[in-house]
């Protein structure tokens, strides 16, 4: 059919309510995508690897994630690079493909940016190489091959998908939560505060013209300007 959906953080197979929400609305196949704003989870551990790619492979369409803070990049960094739709992928299974870092690909005849990766709020509680990698964070080689490829397509794309949102969106919200003097909620606290990969993100607010930006991370669903925060909602391009 030929249709694209874009949804939130997966982490492998614990927040998959929205997917077989989307199974039973929709007749998916395998014309149809699926992008996931990072954190997807099917690559994490050894363990968990044939039972997460069995399922995102039944879910019956493409599934094309980026990387946010919660993937292993160990893991994920071995898959050979290919190219695919005009940028770069790393192919997990027939169906699934990792989106790397600044890429542009076309896909049903929209221009994508993806720009993957944030900084875990939650590192102290993590252990490196078994629960966090520092390739979470987003660098500036990251942010130079996303602009060489933008220069291709005269920084003009449909959609920008990221895993954090940017500083100035952070900032935005920060705004909205507390305009009527109440407290931001506990769980949101740190996830808000921006980093060094959202700052990086600035950038494409200053320089890129696009339609609309999709991310995930903070697992919350808002809208702010031009750019959806996804969680639990999934979204078809029209």
């Amino acid at each position: 059919m030929n249709r694209v959906f874009i949804c939130g953080d997966t982490h492998g197979t614990l927040d998959i309510g929205k997917i077989e929400q989307l199974k039973m609305k929709e007749e998916l196949d395998y014309g149809d995508y699926l992008i996931v704003c990072g954190d997807c989870g099917v690559v994490w551990d050894k363990e968990t690897l044939f039972e997460h790619t069995k399922y995102f492979e039944n879910i019956g369409c493409n599934i094309l994630f980026i990387d946010g803070n919660h993937e292993n990049f160990d893991m994920l960094n071995k898959y050979p690079v290919e190219v695919w739709n005009g940028g770069k992928i790393h192919k997990i299974s027939e169906h699934i493909y990792h989106l790397l870092r600044g890429q542009v690909f076309d896909i049903c005849g929209k221009k994508f940016l993806t720009i993957g990766g944030a900084d875990s709020s939650d590192r102290g509680y993590r252990e490196e190489h078994i629960s966090w990698w520092s390739d979470e964070r987003i660098s500036n080689d990251d942010i130079n091959k996303a602009k060489q490829n933008l220069e291709k397509v005269n920084y003009k794309v449909d959609y920008v998908i990221t895993h954090t949102p940017p500083t100035k969106t952070l900032n935005e919200f920060v705004k909205i939560l507390t305009q009527c003097g109440e407290d931001i909620p506990y769980y949101l606290k740190q996830k808000i505060v921006p980093t060094k990969s959202s700052d990086m993100l600035d950038f494409v607010i200053k320089e890129v013209e696009y339609k609309f930006w999709f991310c995930g991370h903070l697992h919350i669903d808002e809208k702010i300007n031009k750019t959806r925060i996804l969680y639990a909602d999934v979204v078809k391009i029209k």
